[in-house]
């Protein structure tokens, strides 16, 4: 099953869970954090475009219009941007770090 089948572009997706964010050298390392300790085998580094769609992460933009900003401000076709979108969500909802808004 593809990503794109999985998540759809109309649904807002929010930050979730426990986790320290610290920037670094021009990244966003995130570290989630689970039963109280971090979890250091699942640190994440962030690149410009994955910070970009973090900070638009706010249960509010639908992952289409993330997808639209990131198009827009990288220049690059919607097509790529909305299947990268989909596809970085995708991997932030199975470490715990996004999920659907209610």
């Amino acid at each position: 099953m593809k990503t794109s089948e999985v998540l759809a572009v109309d649904s807002c997706y929010t930050k979730r869970g426990d986790f320290v964010a610290r920037s670094i050298a021009g990244e966003l390392i995130l570290v989630p954090i689970r039963t109280q300790v971090a979890d250091l085998d699942s640190i994440f580094n962030l690149n410009e475009v994955g910070m970009f769609i973090w900070g638009l992460l706010d249960g509010k933009r639908t992952l289409g219009q993330i997808a639209d900003a990131v198009s827009s401000e990288f220049e690059v076709t919607r097509e790529l941007a909305e299947l990268d979108t989909l596809e970085f969500i995708a991997v932030l909802e199975a470490a715990g770090l996004a999920g659907p808004a209610e």
